[in-house]
């Protein structure tokens, strides 16, 4: 695979990690404002909806990252040689996978106790 084939792929995977992670924070960001606007009348549908924002955060976002972290691996020799190459090569994927997703569990934690407590 071309160099910029793969960094265009890579720029859009990310990008659609970003969209994923804003469009779970703005829905978290949702839910909290029904929570503390409503008086726990709606408290069914309020967990089923943290519950499928975080498994979109959690899933959507890990195939994301999964996605770049293969193509980094997929560097070919004169690539990997060069200061961006060694760059991209040296970070560590799996801690911001698991990073991310143990964030994004932990909010929708915090906001699946609010409303059943």
């Amino acid at each position: 695979m071309d160099f910029e084939i793969r960094n265009s792929i890579s720029m859009a995977r990310l990008d659609h990690y970003y969209g994923i992670m804003r469009t779970c924070i703005l829905g978290f960001a949702a839910i909290a404002a029904i929570i503390v606007f409503s008086d726990g009348a709606y408290s069914a549908p309020l967990a089923m909806l943290v519950i499928a924002n975080t498994a979109f955060g959690i899933l959507a976002g890990n195939t994301a990252i999964t996605d770049v972290a293969n193509l980094i691996k997929d560097l070919d020799d004169e690539s990997a040689k060069t200061h961006f190459g060694a760059g991209i090569a040296e970070r560590n994927m799996t801690v911001l996978r698991l990073a991310s997703a143990g964030l994004v569990g932990l909010t929708g934690l915090a906001a699946l106790a609010t409303i059943l407590v």
